[in-house]
């Protein structure tokens, strides 16, 4: 037999062996969390909310799953931005509560201050919000380098989505 015979073999056999019963669906993303579409208008309103402000930044949008929705960034956007919005972000799916209560809870809980406040993955300025849909965290809205109108225009963001409550 060639190389090439065998090898040809080899993976006809392997395919043969996998069979119907491994064959897997990919997952998708859940549109019932938060669409794209919602996600994409809620990170441009933002992004006016702010600019408004005369601040530039950066939006990000994720689903309660952490999947990322959107990342948008203002005309000179700050590059703090770049790293304060998707580490709030991370913070807010950690611990399904605002920056600016998880800000607070690091200011008067030395425990959590000691595991978490100094944690690189997670930054604890206001400007990210949990979003609700019938009681469910369903999504996440992180802005970041407006300093402070990040959560401000967060919060006006949100006004375009009839459904969403910042907490339960």
């Amino acid at each position: 037999m060639t190389y090439r015979t065998l090898l040809f073999a080899a993976v006809l056999y392997a395919a043969t062996a996998a069979g119907p019963a491994r064959a897997q669906v990919s997952p998708s993303i859940d549109p019932n969390q938060i669409t794209q579409a919602e996600a994409l208008a809620i990170a441009q309103a933002a992004i006016r909310a702010c600019k408004a402000q005369g601040m530039s930044v950066n939006v990000q949008v994720a689903d309660a799953d952490g999947h990322l929705r959107v990342a948008l960034a203002s005309e000179n956007a700050t590059l703090a931005g770049l790293t304060t919005a998707p580490q709030k972000l991370a913070a807010v799916l950690a611990f399904h509560t605002s920056t600016r209560a998880l800000q607070a809870r690091v200011a008067s809980d030395p425990g959590f201050a000691a595991q978490y406040g100094k944690d690189p993955r997670y930054h604890f300025s206001p400007g990210g919000l949990p979003i609700y849909k019938a009681g469910n965290f369903v999504a996440v809205i992180a802005v970041g380098g407006g300093r402070n109108v990040d959560e401000s225009c967060a919060i006006d963001a949100l006004k375009l989505l009839p459904w969403a409550k910042t907490g339960n």
